[in-house]
């Protein structure tokens, strides 16, 4: 669409600019033949103002024919020889019979000598040097101009093809992993194995002709993310509990593909999994000003746990993307849980495994807002250990 948009920009350009060369071109032809006319005694400005422009646009079209033909520059000087004395015969003729006379400046000159036919000979010279000089300047204009639209195209589909590749990394890692995992069940569960093949349809219809979109919205990137979560509690059980707290003003705005799942995955493999007990995983969302935050809660094992958490393949390239994408102004942290409360859940003793409506009025709360909702029995997310990673994007 961008380079559909430079294309026609790029044209309106090259029409506009030389719309204004021919009005040059013909203002330049008739200040000439003006010039001319105050040589005279008696004759009208009009045979003057035709003679000068036929001449001159005469020498125009030859100069560019003569370019058509050689398909090379050919300089000044030689151009002036060969086209000046064509442009006299050819506009003196288109002179006499688009008006029935020539002006007796030159009519008088009687085809003499050469330096009678001094002023049309200039008219013609002039003309040829000015759309040499145009010329020659519109066709460097227009090269510049086309390669650097084509540098920027490519420059362009690089980035889109790099893009497609990060994002291709993602997607396999994924549905390999709940593959391996289906894989282990069908002989000691095929109960659960066959469940879990279910969930990985549903992951996979959610994900159909999205994951190749330039955006979606953040409420199909919380259905995967759901899906995930949901075919990981099946294979963890209650190692797993997990929630996703997203106001539903939020839920309309789009952002890139799979920019949030491998936070959740990283979730997973290096915070709860690892974890004898297991963890909590809480995702949410909120608006900062013209900035979207993403937050991926986990109370699993922390970053003390695995020195490689910052550098996988999945949060890699979520970076790189956040890069080629943003820029400086998006951005992924990841720091150790100190002990905050992270959202409220909702009534103690409710189901939070697949719930991912978050009840009215949640947000994160402090240490005596959580004190409080549990006074009044409501469940808190304990964010004491483990990590949050934060996902900071610009808002489009």
């Amino acid at each position: 669409m961008q380079s559909k948009l430079a294309s026609t920009r790029f044209a309106k350009s090259r029409y506009g600019s030389k719309v204004l060369y021919w009005v040059g071109i013909v203002l330049a032809n008739s200040l000439i033949g003006i010039a001319f006319w105050t040589k005279s005694q008696h004759d009208p400005v009009l045979p003057y103002f035709v003679i000068s422009n036929a001449i001159g646009l005469t020498a125009c079209f030859i100069s560019w024919l003569l370019n058509r033909i050689t398909k090379r520059p050919i300089g000044v000087v030689p151009r002036v020889l060969i086209v000046a004395p064509l442009a006299v015969v050819i506009g003196v003729e288109i002179t006499a019979r688009t008006i029935g006379h020539i002006p007796s400046l030159i009519e008088h000159a009687k085809l003499a000598t050469w330096i009678n036919f001094a002023p049309s000979f200039l008219v013609a010279a002039a003309c040829v040097s000015l759309f040499s000089l145009f010329y020659q300047s519109a066709q460097m204009r227009a090269t510049l101009e086309t390669e650097r639209r084509e540098a920027a195209e490519l420059r362009q589909s690089e980035t889109a093809a790099r893009l497609a590749l990060l994002q291709a990394q993602i997607e396999p890692h994924f549905l390999f992993n709940t593959l391996a995992n289906v894989q282990s069940l069908i002989e000691r569960d095929p109960a659960r194995a066959s469940a879990m093949l279910d969930s990985l349809n549903r992951y996979l219809r959610a994900s159909l002709g999205r994951t190749r979109k330039p955006a979606s919205a953040l409420a199909e990137e919380l259905e995967l993310v759901d899906a995930l979560l949901h075919i990981a509690s099946m294979r963890l059980g209650d190692r797993l509990r997990y929630r996703i707290s997203v106001p539903d003003a939020l839920r309309q705005l789009t952002l890139p593909p799979l920019l949030l799942q491998p936070l959740v995955e990283n979730a997973l493999l290096h915070g709860i999994e690892p974890a004898i007990d297991g963890g909590e995983i809480l995702v949410t969302a909120k608006r900062d000003g013209a900035m979207l935050e993403l937050s991926v809660i986990d109370t699993g094992m922390g970053l003390g746990h695995n020195k490689n958490l910052h550098g996988g393949v999945g949060l890699s390239n979520v970076r790189a993307r956040l890069n080629s994408l943003y820029g400086e102004a998006g951005r992924l942290t990841i720091v150790n849980n100190t002990g905050a409360v992270g959202g409220v859940y909702g009534p103690e003793g409710s189901s939070l495994a697949g719930d991912a409506t978050a009840p009215s009025g949640s947000a994160l709360l402090d240490a005596p807002a959580a004190a409080a909702s549990l006074a009044a029995g409501t469940r808190t997310f304990n964010a004491a250990r483990g990590v949050t990673a934060t996902l900071r994007i610009p808002i489009r």
